[in-house]
């Protein structure tokens, strides 16, 4: 049952709107679209006007492009028995009217859908449609070196689709453990490039955080779909010390006059993960009393710049990742609130070993045991620093980059092993410090 409602999930693609009175917003919005594209780029083609706006020419592009023509706001310059091949320009009414347009936003590119396709869209492709089981979660962290204690804690954390809290020391892989959270939620999902909310644009699809599928790469993409979503790999959305309350609600651009979607609400249908939890600019408890309603209710109140309050889908794994002890972040009623806390500890010397091995491989470099053992003896005991899972790689890129500069093929010595530790663990004494001025 569970791998059935996974593939129904997998599967699911929006429908194509067949004519202007099966699509989900007023006409006038597309109009708007056509009007101000126009007076950006004087003369367009038909079916051109009908892919930048990602609408079906025939049945809806087709007949808004005739009232307008009709209205002579734009004109026929050339064109032969195929409509789609119409060359259209925009008239001097035409301009007049998309200034018009223009004051009420600046938006120019797909046309929005409606709240209510985007609240039905999530909810065909929601995390409660998965079940992640033990072979799903252990091939999406295969290649990845870990305590196997973890799965069993991260399993059930992953299933309640609600919230984790990883603590633990720097450097141990907390946020790779978030990515492969999401690779085992497996397949893409369809987003929209923007929805439309009270005659108001909402931009939701983000080039820097949402990584598009390629059309080779999913069958959905070779048939008939609603062009105004995106499919994209399921979300991971990482956030530190740059996040703020203002950055978890509608961002309003006063000058486009149009909004951009919160990261939580780009999230939908992936993971949202706040790392470096209590470095933020806002108090760790203010922050979580933002989540109370959208963890408990799986809906998330945004606020429009006129004061109207727009209820959206919250769906999707929160983590929480934090190198600090978490009692002193927040009090014992703020941690039940989260669901699964999960402590992520340092590598034991067989599992350092295991990723310098697995860091060396991918990066052609000369492994044997007794490389690591020597760099742990004689940097890492002796000195009572803690083993940490980032350091193979920062040293053997260390080594890597000497190598470059030298011009040798990469390799690995007792002595290159010494300088790269020497520039990776930096020490100030008494001297050091005299030598700076301080």
């Amino acid at each position: 049952m569970a791998q059935e409602l996974f593939a129904n999930a997998s599967l699911f693609t929006p429908s194509e709107p067949e004519n202007l009175e099966t699509i989900d917003i007023n006409p006038t919005i597309i109009e708007g679209l056509i009007l101000r594209l126009m007076h950006i780029n004087t003369t367009m083609v038909a079916h051109e006007i009908a892919a930048e706006l990602c609408v079906p020419y025939y049945g809806v592009a087709e007949p808004i492009l005739i009232q307008l023509r009709d209205s002579r706001l734009i004109e026929v310059t050339r064109g032969d028995m195929a409509a789609m091949s119409y060359v259209y320009t925009i008239s001097d009414a035409g301009r007049a009217r998309a200034m018009q347009y223009f004051e009420q936003t600046t938006y120019i590119g797909p046309a929005p859908v409606s709240l209510e396709t985007y609240n039905r869209v999530v909810a065909a492709q929601s995390l409660k449609n998965i079940t992640v089981n033990s072979d799903r979660l252990r091939e999406a962290f295969d290649g990845l070196v870990f305590d196997e204690g973890i799965l069993e804690k991260i399993g059930p954390a992953v299933n309640s689709g609600r919230s984790i809290f990883l603590y633990g020391p720097p450097g141990n892989g907390k946020t790779s453990i978030c990515e492969r959270i999401v690779q085992s939620f497996g397949g893409a999902i369809f987003t929209p490039y923007a929805i439309e909310v009270k005659g108001q644009i909402i931009k939701v699809f983000d080039e820097f955080n949402h990584v598009q599928i390629p059309p080779e790469e999913d069958m959905r993409l070779q048939g008939k779909y609603d062009r105004r979503f995106r499919l994209i790999r399921r979300p991971i959305i990482i956030v530190g010390g740059e996040l703020t309350m203002e950055t978890l609600d509608l961002i309003w651009n006063n000058e486009a006059r149009f909004y951009e979607a919160p990261f939580q609400m780009k999230a939908n249908g992936g993971a949202f993960m706040v790392d470096d939890f209590g470095r933020q600019r806002v108090e760790p408890k203010t922050l979580l009393n933002r989540w109370i309603v959208p963890l408990e209710k799986r809906v998330d109140f945004l606020t429009l710049h006129t004061g109207t309050k727009v209820e959206v889908p919250f769906d999707e794994l929160i983590v929480f990742s934090t190198n600090l002890n978490p009692k002193d972040l927040v009090d014992d009623a703020f941690l039940r609130r989260i669901r699964y806390k999960i402590p992520i500890n340092d590598p034991s010397h067989e599992h350092f070993r295991a990723i310098w091995k697995i860091v060396s491989e991918a990066k052609g470099v000369p492994y044997a045991d007794e490389i690591v053992d020597y760099f742990v003896e004689k940097h890492m005991r002796s000195h009572g620093r803690p083993l940490r899972g980032c350091q193979p790689r920062d040293i053997l890129e260390n080594i890597i980059d000497v190598c470059r500069y030298k011009g040798v093929e990469p390799t690995v010595t007792a002595e290159m092993l010494d300088d790269a530790a020497q520039a990776y663990f930096v020490k100030f004494d008494d001297m050091n410090y005299k030598m700076l001025g301080t």
